[in-house]
């Protein structure tokens, strides 16, 4: 099992209810390989590997390592990584949201 396999299949067990305001599907697209939907509400995450059947609210697109070392928090994303391209996301006020819907 690859690393963000790991990430993504323990989320529904971090997940802190409560912590999501607003349910939002998000879209993880990490390298060629990588595709993962997770949809987030008040009471619940649901994760699914592959791209949502709907546009998500927010997408973020970028290497596997880059996500990793964001998720383990050894890396924090600055306007220089989105305006460079190393991360693309339509929404990158949202990835906060989702960050903290498994943060106590």
């Amino acid at each position: 099992m690859s690393d963000v396999t790991r990430v993504f299949e323990t989320l529904p067990k971090m997940f802190q209810k409560g912590n999501v305001k607003t349910a939002r599907t998000f879209y993880f697209s990490l390298d060629d390989d990588e595709k993962w939907t997770v949809a987030l509400s008040a009471e619940k995450c649901e994760v699914n590997r592959g791209k949502p059947s709907q546009d998500a609210d927010c997408f973020f697109k970028a290497s596997t390592q880059m996500f990793l070392d964001v998720w383990n928090g050894k890396y924090t994303p600055s306007a220089t990584d989105f305006l460079m391209g190393k991360i693309k996301s339509n929404n990158p006020l949202l990835l906060k949201d989702f960050i903290a819907a498994f943060r106590k």
